[in-house]
């Protein structure tokens, strides 16, 4: 009905909404018109319009002295426009909407448009880390309906090279993905992968990236044949943006149990 505009809704970010003030008033044109919605039908409402703020944080870069404006956690919001399923990011937007999301536990970082992305945060996230942030896609054909995945390529990695992340510096990895359309992050356990070929491709099935985008904290098990031939078991997590937070306390944790385990 919202398609066929019988219905007084309005879509963001893909996914259909409707003002309360609309419905009832909508809902009253059906009584009055003895039940014909087709009667009761009036042009779809336009979306309300964006609430400005003049108090949002701002992040001191490391070395780059660029300043980036800090959507805080809470909101929920995600600042970038998204036009396709198969939309690409750039490293800048994805790094730029990750900070974003983590707000003021962000107390420095290093250039937008390097990878890997460094940050120092604020407890009760690890004071240092490196992330490898990837836009997950869900292209056309050749994978399940639904299903998103990460292509991990290395900076400066050749088609015939092997790759891996850099755990040096006393800073702990993580490996995102991010799902631009529905704004979901994934977080893959990074010590899972130390060695991979160009290209490689991460998977997250559909249903997950749906829970996530449904505003809770998902899990999916993964299972792992290493080079070595011994079978892993992984557990990803899948967040929307304002729960990006508690999504790597999450995955700090889980990494721990599972070396704990190792």
């Amino acid at each position: 009905m919202a398609a066929a505009r019988e219905f007084p809704a309005f879509k963001v970010r893909g996914q259909w909404r409707v003002r309360r003030s609309d419905f009832e008033a909508w809902l009253e044109r059906v009584i009055t018109a003895g039940g014909d919605s087709a009667a009761a039908t009036e042009p779809t409402s336009p979306p309300p319009p964006p609430r400005a703020s003049d108090t949002s944080p701002k992040i001191a870069l490391v070395a780059s002295g660029e300043g980036v404006p800090a959507t805080p956690q809470a909101s929920g919001q995600s600042p970038l426009a998204v036009k396709a399923l198969s939309d690409r990011l750039t490293q800048a937007d994805l790094h730029r909407h990750f900070i974003a999301m983590l707000g003021q536990d962000v107390s420095a970082v290093s250039p937008l448009t390097a990878k890997p992305l460094e940050l120092d945060l604020a407890s009760p996230l690890p004071g240092r880390i490196r992330v490898y942030l990837f836009n997950a896609t869900r292209p056309p054909g050749g994978r399940p309906l639904g299903e998103h995945k990460v292509q991990l390529i290395m900076p400066g990695q050749r088609r015939d090279e092997r790759g891996s992340f850099d755990h040096g510096d006393g800073r702990m990895v993580f490996l995102v993905g991010y799902a631009a359309e529905e704004d979901v992050f994934v977080l893959w356990d990074a010590g899972l992968y130390p060695d991979f070929a160009w290209s490689r491709n991460v998977q997250v099935k559909a249903e997950t990236i749906v829970e996530a985008s449904a505003g809770k904290l998902a899990t999916q098990q993964r299972h792992l044949r290493p080079a070595d031939g011994k079978m892993v078991t992984e557990t990803l997590l899948a967040a929307p943006g304002s729960r990006l937070v508690e999504a790597m306390q999450r995955r700090v944790q889980l990494t721990r149990e599972r070396m704990m385990q190792d």
